[in-house]
């Protein structure tokens, strides 16, 4: 069944438009080949960044589950962070009348107004942002409760006292200081002995990082601990560490897990990974689309419900080769 809220909202959004728009958006996106029909579900996502192999492996995650259960599935992505692009996306997304929608920006607001109406017409809407206050049918993200893994991990630091440092990417991304800064104030309190240097920032540029971890390294000699809250942290701190010979001395936690710090973990450079699960996010999105629209064949208004949260998982030199630990590693293609 093609729902009415479908057709309603493609016809509004073309009136809007109109083609010359379309024509000129981003390229349309790769639908699964699952047994589509007529009667099919569609489902549009906007995913931006897809270089960073995080939002990489969430398309691949959605492509795969919606490939599954023979759902449409049309990504409209950018490989970049810019928010024109994204629009423009979303844009052309809106466009196809799609059942439901994954929509995803790094400025949480900016598809406000149009989640609102989108909600309003019966198309629900599913986000790893998610405006404020919360107008998506579901919010899906990484699980913040990190601090647990501190007691696991403050073991992998030497004894004695020293100094440790968090490398925070950029402050104030809300996504990213949830997920890691409980880990980071869990790690404090487990090593009371270790003198907390100020918060690092490179604007996730590896080669900043690179720079700043050297520095920090020659001015704290007792330095026994970085905390790294990204992949380009964890990817230029295991490069100074390399070039310091310290290897060993200086313990890295890292975020993520992208290929340069999957290799530095497999090396010893990095002494744990705090994954998170992009690719079960990605699936997720789907089943939550499929599920409210399966359950509510006739339309109408949706409503918020909340949000869903994957939780993450510490990788190791001893557990990064288990098969069952494959989907924890981020992809740079599907």
């Amino acid at each position: 069944m093609i729902h009415t809220s479908r057709r309603a909202v493609a016809a509004t959004l073309a009136a809007l438009a109109g083609a010359a728009l379309l024509a000129s958006c981003a390229p349309a996106g790769d639908g699964g080949d699952g047994g589509e029909t007529a009667d099919a579900i569609t489902i549009a996502a906007v995913y931006p960044n897809l270089s960073d192999p995080f939002w990489q492996t969430i398309s691949c995650g959605a492509a795969a589950r919606a490939d599954e259960l023979g759902v449409d599935f049309q990504q409209f992505n950018s490989n970049n962070t810019d928010t024109n692009t994204v629009a423009s996306n979303f844009q052309s997304a809106s466009l196809i009348g799609a059942d439901g929608m994954i929509v995803n920006s790094f400025n949480a607001n900016q598809f406000l107004a149009q989640t609102q109406q989108l909600m309003a017409d019966g198309v629900p809407v599913v986000s790893g942002s998610g405006t404020d206050p919360q107008t998506e049918y579901k919010v899906i993200f990484s699980d913040g409760e990190t601090g647990g893994f501190a007691d696991e991990l403050a073991s992998l630091v030497p004894e004695g006292a020293g100094s440790m440092v968090y490398l925070g990417g950029a402050p104030g991304i809300p996504p990213l200081e949830k997920r890691t800064l409980p880990f980071f104030e869990a790690m404090q309190a487990a090593r009371p002995d270790l003198t907390v240097l100020p918060n690092d920032y490179s604007g996730f540029d590896i080669n900043k990082t690179t720079q700043n971890v050297s520095s920090l390294i020659i001015a704290n000699p007792d330095l026994k601990l970085i905390i790294a809250a990204s992949g380009p942290d964890g990817v230029g701190a295991a490069a100074a560490i390399d070039q310091a010979g310290k290897s060993g001395e200086i313990t890295l936690i890292a975020f993520d897990a992208i290929p340069p710090e999957v290799d530095a973990l497999r090396s010893g450079t990095i002494s744990a990974l705090i994954a998170q699960d992009p690719y079960q996010i990605g699936a997720s999105s789907i089943d939550a689309l499929v599920d409210y629209l399966e359950a509510h064949p006739d339309g109408g208004a949706v409503e918020p419900d909340g949000v869903e949260t994957i939780p993450s998982f510490v990788l190791t030199a001893d557990n990064i080769d288990d098969p069952a630990n494959e989907k924890y590693l981020y992809k740079t293609e599907c």
